[in-house]
């Protein structure tokens, strides 16, 4: 499967990313994503969903007005962030790994830590806990002061992980 790039972003477009980005993540982080010059193209995944590539690399997920940065571009800031830290983030324990990277959402039992300013209906990233690297992003079913309480349920559904169609394809 190939994208299929439409066409390049307006600098208003790109302002208006930053914006929704500075309000999930704050500036800081929001500047470390993207860039008010950097040169942002939309291509199509699927009817539903869109990539957004920044300098000619996958960086964005894009369904409807939600963006969020790929599994990709978090795995590439954990070398250098402790995502572990970040605003929107779901960590979980060892043994959730190899279910979300086979594509399971994400149960409570196995979440140690969340931000307790995720909203039901949120899109979060989820991190091991271990080393902070990202495994997949996705839905908040319930606020992260209940993902971090509760011991049973489903905490969120997941949109896009690691070794997933989106990621084999953006991670060359």
């Amino acid at each position: 499967m190939e994208l299929r790039v439409k066409h390049p972003l307006s600098k208003k477009e790109i302002k208006n990313i930053l914006r929704e980005l500075s309000r999930m993540f704050g500036e800081d982080i929001a500047g470390k994503l993207l860039k008010k010059k950097d040169d942002v193209v939309v291509a199509e995944f699927d009817k539903m969903t869109q990539i957004l590539l920044v300098n000619g690399k996958p960086r964005f997920i894009k369904r409807g007005e939600l963006i969020f940065p790929l599994v990709i571009a978090l795995y590439e800031l954990s070398d250098e962030e402790d995502l572990r830290r970040w605003p929107r983030r779901v960590v979980v324990d060892g043994g959730a790994v190899p279910h979300i990277l086979n594509g399971a959402d994400v149960m409570a039992p196995g979440i140690v830590d969340a931000d307790e300013d995720i909203g039901e209906g949120d899109l979060v990233f989820v991190v091991e806990e271990e080393y902070g690297r990202p495994l997949a992003i996705g839905i908040a079913l319930m606020d992260g002061k209940d993902m971090k309480e509760r011991r049973k349920g489903k905490a969120v559904k997941v949109i896009h992980h690691a070794r997933d169609r989106i990621w084999e394809l953006t991670a060359r």
